[in-house]
């Protein structure tokens, strides 16, 4: 061992000024990168721990956790791209094989991504008590469903990496949660818009609801009232749901330091999982920094 340390200080000692200054900032931006992850994951752990379980139908509003049954909205089925797994929500990536090679002649093969993407449709949550709809967007998915095969009939030889949450599966979030009519207060503008865009496309029925001069063009004043007209209509749908069903939604907190977690993993397999991934970063930190104390030392 020390033979092997006595080498690296030599050759750490013939490396140029700019070589030697240039690795070193490399390893010190990995290191903190893994400080960063050992924050965040030890942040997400300890947020598990202490956050309470809700009920939806007595949940606060605001930065809460759900444990329930994933299931599926109304409407068109989800199935998988890659495998056609009927599911509520999927992600997949498609790599291909490729070889690199140095100045010198060596090569080195990697994977390549080519496409990769993730569902955006809305689930359901179960819990129960009531039903709260789940959007995926921007949320950190742990899944136990991961699949990977590989296609070797094609040049370059491909590989397919594809992730599911199942119908009827348990599931676990945390993220910010919002009843229907907060949601819709927010969104009432934009609905508004889509509403008239909407009455735009059968322009003879816009000019005969609105056209009160009758000069077969609609003026400030009778678009302000065509904007009316839309925006009680918009409200008169938002109370008509409201009734037939207080359906609740979960999505991304603006907050950075409230991560929104979806995970198929128990909650205490999921705290253990980001405990584990907290202390390897921690550990690949305090090897980074030893190695550069010494490489330091060296010089």
């Amino acid at each position: 061992m020390q033979d092997f340390l006595a080498v690296i200080a030599l050759e750490i000692r013939q490396l140029e000024d700019w070589e030697f200054w240039l690795g070193a900032a490399i390893v010190t931006a990995v290191a903190l990168y893994l400080f960063w992850r050992m924050a965040c994951w030890y942040q997400h752990a300890r947020l598990i721990q202490n956050i309470p379980t809700a009920r939806i139908r007595s949940a606060p509003q605001g930065y809460i956790e759900l444990i329930g049954q994933a299931g599926m909205m109304e409407g068109p089925v989800i199935f998988s791209p890659l495998s056609q797994t009927r599911c509520v929500w999927y992600a997949y990536k498609i790599e291909e094989k490729t070889r690199d090679y140095s100045s010198k002649r060596h090569s080195q093969t990697r994977w390549r991504v080519v496409k990769q993407d993730s569902s955006e449709e809305v689930f359901l949550l179960d819990d129960g008590s009531g039903e709260c709809a789940i959007d995926p967007d921007d949320a950190q998915v742990i899944t136990r469903h991961k699949r990977i095969w590989y296609r070797h009939d094609v040049v370059p030889p491909r590989r397919y990496t594809e992730w599911t949450i199942l119908e009827g599966e348990p599931l676990y979030a945390m993220g910010l949660f919002q009843s229907v009519a907060s949601v819709e207060d927010q969104t009432i503008r934009q609905q508004v818009s889509y509403k008239l865009r909407e009455w735009k496309q059968d322009p003879n029925l816009l000019l005969h609801r609105y056209d009160r001069d009758n000069d077969g063009e609609i003026s400030q004043q009778e678009w302000q009232q065509a904007s009316r007209d839309a925006t009680v209509a918009v409200k008169r749908q938002i109370g008509q749901r409201a009734k037939m069903k207080q359906l609740s939604i979960m999505r991304s907190s603006p907050h950075k330091n409230q991560p929104y977690i979806l995970s198929t993993i128990p909650e205490d397999k999921l705290i253990a999982t980001y405990q584990r991934h907290a202390l390897a970063a921690m550990a690949g930190f305090l090897i980074l920094g030893t190695i550069l104390i010494w490489a330091i030392n060296q010089r």
